[in-house]
């Protein structure tokens, strides 16, 4: 039924007669088909066809279009920080650490072991874990068997909504492309499609900066190219991309493999900007805690980024670079919008993006995606009419999540039976990954459906065959990380990687 969530509205948008910066008491008006019919302030009559609307009320607290987040690599989700043994200097470029002697074992065996022999419940532990962040889209689905789109957060290479969008509109790659592919990928987005790619991770001056030159030569300098990372960029570099795009900014995982970052006050002269969280080994848990690391860095460099400069990057800058792909407005609260939407606790008065930059899990209220009531608190939840939603406890917070099996798409799933079955993997990764693998065997000699299936998209390493080794006896899957940022997060960050301290930092936001 349709639906309005009171509160002090930020819609971060400038179609309501405003300012981007705008923050207002009133409404969201949420229309049956998932989009947003209309933003009222208090005391406007209700829109034509919502006299009947359910409300929900959140008070004084913040209303905000959902977190996007436009880089993360979801299939390495639930492993920890990683770091070289030994290692005394920072990592050169991309092509550097995949070589490192522990890589492998680290991260690509323990990531294949969880989705071979359980992938539908490592997808919804990554999507837990980044919707508990307020985040409503993400980037980095792994290669999959089938289409992604529909069931919880928006997966954005996979996003159809409802098969509107062709699957060849948003394109991505992790790995460096030849000539003759990116000047397909040129093409591409002359017709509209947008391109997400990896470019230029590593310190400046390294072979890495080569990838720019090749995106320039092929035509690749568009509006629609997403650029994720460019920190070996200089100034001069941007400036040469001529028709304004879009770069992706995950300091955290920069810092900690590279000792530098994107130089994002030269991005931010012809370019948007926008925050990804990356990924488990070298990431935050979600996109709203890498927004603090980006407010440590640009203190720490003294950029003197705002509160609303950054809060823009995880809302309606990477909002605006999916919309003409996707042919609908995401990261702004409008009329005709995607109902995407975070609720976060405030009181009232203060400055509104300060405190979405303080914002922890703990604040994270309410999440909807298309309209959807998919997390919040138990009153919230119980208010947007979520009769599906269970309870979900981690840290101190009891929340609820509405969550249905992949496969099926109706029965109720817990995220405890996804932790289980997590666990169970990690506990006999051999035997699971064996057992799995016969079930889809007798599954085809029946003739039966194609069990889900994933890849990794990232480099394996120097070892494994086929992303596993030969004796998968050798596998160890370390422990399946908190979903929030919690003490033995923080604690895995001193005195590791290469951000000189800067990272430290982040604690001081949680504690």
């Amino acid at each position: 039924m349709p639906t309005a969530i009171a509160g002090r509205i930020v819609p971060m948008s400038q179609a309501l007669g405003g300012l981007e910066s705008a923050a207002f008491k009133g409404r969201v008006w949420i229309g049956d088909d998932g989009t947003i019919a209309a933003v009222t302030k208090s005391g406007k009559k209700a829109p034509a066809g919502f006299d009947g609307a359910r409300l929900v009320d959140v008070g004084d607290n913040l209303v905000l279009p959902g977190f996007i987040d436009l880089h993360s690599h979801l299939a390495y989700a639930s492993l920890p920080l990683w770091t070289q043994p030994g290692r005394a200097r920072p990592y050169a470029h991309h092509d550097s650490w995949p070589g490192e002697s522990s890589y492998a074992s680290s991260n690509t065996w323990p990531a294949y072991a969880l989705l071979t022999a359980a992938p539908a419940e490592l997808l919804a532990y990554a999507e837990v874990r980044a919707l508990i962040g307020g985040t409503t889209s993400i980037q980095g689905s792994p290669p999959s068997n089938r289409p992604l789109d529909g069931w919880m957060i928006r997966n954005i290479e996979d996003e159809r909504l409802g098969k509107s969008i062709p699957a060849t509109r948003v394109l991505a790659s992790t790995l460096t492309l030849k000539p003759d592919q990116l000047s397909t990928r040129a093409t591409q987005m002359r017709s509209g499609a947008a391109f997400i790619y990896h470019c230029a991770e590593g310190q400046p001056g390294s072979i890495v900066g080569r990838e720019f030159s090749s995106l320039r030569l092929a035509g690749c300098l568009q509006h629609q190219l997403i650029a994720i990372h460019t920190n070996a960029l200089t100034a001069a570099d941007y400036q040469t991309w001529n028709d304004a795009g879009t770069v992706v900014w995950s300091p955290f995982s920069n810092l900690w493999l590279y000792g530098v970052t994107t130089d994002v006050p030269a991005a931010m002269q012809k370019q948007r900007v926008c925050i990804g969280s990356d990924w488990g080994p070298s990431g935050t848990r979600n996109v709203l805690g890498e927004l603090k690391v980006a407010h440590l860095v640009s203190k720490d460099r003294s950029w003197g980024l705002s509160s609303f400069d950054l809060v823009k990057m995880i809302t309606c800058n990477p909002g605006d670079a999916l919309a003409s792909a996707w042919g609908k407005v995401v990261g702004r609260l409008q009329p005709e919008a995607l109902a995407d939407i975070v609720v976060i606790a405030s009181k009232a008065g203060g400055n509104v993006f300060d405190t979405v930059l303080a914002a922890t899990e703990d604040d994270v209220q309410l999440v909807v995606v298309g309209g959807k009531p998919l997390y919040g608190t138990a009153g919230l939840m119980q208010a947007s009419g979520a009769s599906d939603a269970r309870q979900l406890q981690f840290g101190s917070l009891d929340r609820r999540l509405a969550m249905r099996r992949f496969e099926s798409g109706d029965d109720i799933w817990t995220f405890a039976e996804v932790l289980a079955r997590l666990q169970s993997v990690r506990g006999d990764p051999k035997g699971e990954i064996e057992r799995t693998r016969a079930r889809g065997v007798a599954t085809a000699l029946r003739g039966g459906p194609t069990p889900l299936r994933l890849a990794l998209d990232m480099p394996t390493g120097k070892a494994p065959v086929g992303g596993l080794p030969q004796d998968l006896a050798t596998i160890v899957v370390p422990p399946i990380q908190s979903i929030h940022h919690d003490a033995a997060f923080f604690a895995s960050i001193p005195n590791r990687g290469f951000h000189g301290g800067v990272l430290d930092g982040l604690q001081a936001f949680y504690s």
